[in-house]
């Protein structure tokens, strides 16, 4: 997967080590940089980040969080902070509505309407970001989308909110002998093992794989709805399987992302769309949540680790090492920690992971 180097700069204060030496640190401790090579004014890191790792680091904000933990950065101090500033005189209920079919298939759907935009070309530095990663600028509204998805690691997709028809997003499976023509003009036959974003009468998008051409952003569209969604990573595995088709969105919901995601990932979308595209944001978030997902907690004995590893690594360094990482340490007793583990990290259940 590919990392912009000025973009993982951008989280840090202090001037990160050249690209070729990152590299080298990366490989060492955390996961094999298979190339570096110049790209524009950027250095690009192809980085090959393990499966089980894809939650939290088929992102910038994931990675830069490995080398904060390799280097002792302060990482939280680089992560943009940012006040969501909704309009009170624009509600998202007025404007849109949301119906799940199926909490299993879709555990977590967020919506968001942004109001006034003014669509064209995005600034001049996410523009070079999404070159540097190999996506190619299209305008303001749909490059937000995909910058906030290489950021955070979150799919997102945005509807011409006059485009929906009754007024309603309803995530189901496709009905049998249903067509979708998708935002690159290409035509694909449905049936009822794809999941599919529907308004009152027909498929908007292939659930967490590619969006349809029907509400998609124009230079007139002026309404949009945001969506940021966690869709079950089997049931988008087996449709884009049968429909022959992946994409940066499908790769990153096959391998499982944090439902917790999403809420920051809508928000840091419709900040960016506030301030880049002019829309003024509707008081609101619909949030489809039946069963929220909690940290793990885990049991570390001390003295278990070191006989696992056949090193000894100093309480000190452990502690500093977990916080580094975002874990919470619940207790701390002389041998033994209570660790709360971030939802972020799919990878993580028992003491030994």
């Amino acid at each position: 997967m590919i990392f912009s180097y000025n973009w993982l700069q951008s989280f840090f204060q202090k001037k990160l080590p050249k690209p070729q030496v990152l590299a080298e640190l990366l490989t060492m401790h955390s996961f094999e940089v298979e190339s570096v090579a110049r790209k524009h004014r950027d250095w690009v890191l192809d980085i090959d980040i393990l499966p089980n790792r894809g939650s939290d680091c088929f992102s910038h904000m994931g990675i830069a969080r490995e080398i904060a933990t390799i280097m002792n950065l302060n990482f939280s101090a680089g992560v943009k902070k940012f006040k969501l500033i909704e309009n009170k005189n624009l509600k998202t209920k007025d404007f849109v509505k949301v119906e799940v079919k199926g909490k299993t298939v879709c555990p977590r759907y967020t919506a968001r309407v942004v109001c006034d935009v003014k669509v064209g070309p995005s600034p001049k530095w996410i523009q070079e970001r999404l070159k540097a990663c190999g996506l190619r600028p299209v305008n303001n509204i749909v490059d937000i989308a995909n910058y906030v998805m290489l950021e955070t690691g979150q799919p997102l997709h945005i509807f011409d909110t006059e485009k929906i028809e009754g007024k309603k997003i309803i995530v189901r499976f496709a009905k049998e002998r249903e067509k979708i023509v998708t935002l690159d003009e290409e035509k694909y036959d449905l049936n009822d093992e794809i999941l599919v974003i529907a308004d009152t009468k027909k498929p908007l998008a292939i659930a967490g794989i590619k969006g349809g051409i029907i509400a998609g952003i124009t230079k007139a569209t002026k309404i949009i709805v945001i969506e940021s969604a966690n869709f079950n990573s089997q049931v988008v595995r087996k449709g884009s399987k049968k429909l022959n088709l992946k994409t940066d969105a499908s790769w990153r919901f096959e391998h499982g992302i944090d439902p917790n995601l999403t809420e920051f990932a809508i928000n840091r979308a419709a900040d960016l769309i506030r301030q880049i595209a002019k829309g003024r944001i509707a008081l609101g978030l619909i949030d489809f949540y039946p069963k929220k997902v909690l940290p793990k907690r885990v049991r570390l004995n001390l003295n278990y680790a070191k006989s696992l590893l056949g090193i000894e690594i100093s309480k000190k360094e452990i502690l500093k090492i977990f916080k580094s990482l975002e874990f919470k340490i619940l207790k701390d007793l002389k041998n033994e920690l209570l660790i709360e583990i971030p939802t972020f990290r799919l990878d993580i259940s028992i003491p030994e992971d």
